[in-house]
């Protein structure tokens, strides 16, 4: 996880009082490295993000880009940011993954005790409430573990869905329901997501359409058709995403065994846009097509370029290495290289993707 989102490294003690009446927000805007820190007033607070009200003006700061806050407050911010600095600490490079578990235990119980100190500032509650839900689910390395953080997220979006920290709850939310394998609440997380007022236009589109392409995963594909219609209707032929949008649609017509015109409205979406993301997708499209068609030869020459060329999402490379896994057993008989994949599908890299758990399933010894 990248470190930004964790806090500032360090603190510098500042003695003006005047200083220290101030909250202070600390955001990463996108595309840049250096963390960004601006004191002031915050005067309004909502999913979309905070209103900072500084020396120079107003500053709205969108929710994603927010990686902390410094919220004034009754025990100074020397003891408010004791425990941000031990999850801080966390992520530093060479800790051991032992000691990482400490630092994060040690920040979790740091916000509890906060907020057990400050819980009469709504505001600040609220903000301790996600901390404590967020390092429970930084913490989370098993089963059990991740079901409590997943129960401490439901708890907390059931109770604060008004704040800027409802955004990032959420997506935290959905790849932990992911990474369970329970698509269908992650698919309707991400509606959620999609449904926070002020939420931009891009990431509207992207947990409308994931929400839908995890609704395929478990076959409701009624419910996927719709929301994928519904989507492709708010947008115009011309819009770059409608692509997206209308191979999804051609996976729901292959899962329901409707095969007409799937290979050429397929490879017209190849031809049609340079993006590998959309590549990737109907690559593999075809691969699952050429399958059921029982033609593996050419299931296996659209996996591999995947794996090859359009390898840069996670999940669909992780798609591609399953079935060139069993296709390189048969018809190519190459168990060395099938047996490359698998070992490449359960490198940490493919970590919570749905194929690295199926092969790790269909591999376990009795």
């Amino acid at each position: 996880m990248n470190r930004a989102i964790l806090g500032l490294a360090g603190w510098v003690l500042i003695s003006s009082p005047t200083v220290w009446a101030v909250d202070t927000v600390y955001y990463l805007e996108p595309g840049k490295k250096a963390e960004i820190t601006v004191d002031g007033t915050i005067e309004q607070e909502s999913p979309t993000g905070v209103k900072l009200k500084t020396k120079m003006g107003v500053k709205d700061i969108p929710a994603l880009q927010i990686t902390q806050i410094t919220y004034t407050s009754s025990v100074g911010n020397i003891e408010f940011r004791k425990p941000f600095s031990s999850e801080t600490n966390a992520f530093r490079k060479g800790t051991s993954a032992s000691k990482k578990a400490d630092f994060l235990k040690t920040a979790r119980d740091g916000y509890a005790e906060l907020d057990r100190k400050l819980r009469g500032d709504s505001k600040i509650h609220r903000y301790l409430q996600f901390k404590i839900a967020h390092t429970t689910a930084l913490l989370a390395k098993d089963a059990s573990s991740r079901d409590a953080a997943i129960t401490a997220l439901m708890e907390y979006k059931a109770a604060f869905s008004d704040g800027w920290e409802i955004v990032p709850a959420l997506r935290m939310l959905a790849r932990l329901q992911e990474e369970k394998g329970d698509a269908e609440a992650a698919s309707q997380t991400y509606t959620d997501l999609a449904e926070v007022p002020g939420i931009s236009a891009t990431l509207k589109f992207k947990n409308q359409l994931r929400g839908a392409q995890l609704l395929l995963r478990v076959n409701k594909f009624a419910d996927a058709e719709t929301k994928l219609n519904q989507l492709a209707a708010t947008m115009s032929k011309d819009d770059p995403q409608r692509t997206f949008v209308d191979v999804y649609l051609v996976q729901s017509q292959i899962a329901q065994k409707r095969y007409e015109g799937v290979e050429e409205k397929l490879k017209a979406a190849i031809r049609s846009s340079e993006d590998k993301n959309l590549r990737a997708l109907a690559h593999n499209f075809l691969g699952d097509y050429y399958l059921l068609k029982k033609d593996r030869d050419r299931a296996f020459w659209e996996y591999l370029k995947v794996d090859t060329t359009y390898n840069q999402d996670k999940e669909e490379h992780a798609k591609a290495l399953y079935h060139l896994w069993q296709l390189f057993n048969s018809p190519r008989n190459d168990s060395l290289r099938a047996a490359e994949c698998l070992a490449k599908l359960k490198l940490k890299d493919f970590d919570g993707t749905l194929y690295q758990r199926m092969a790790s399933s269909e591999t376990k010894t009795p």
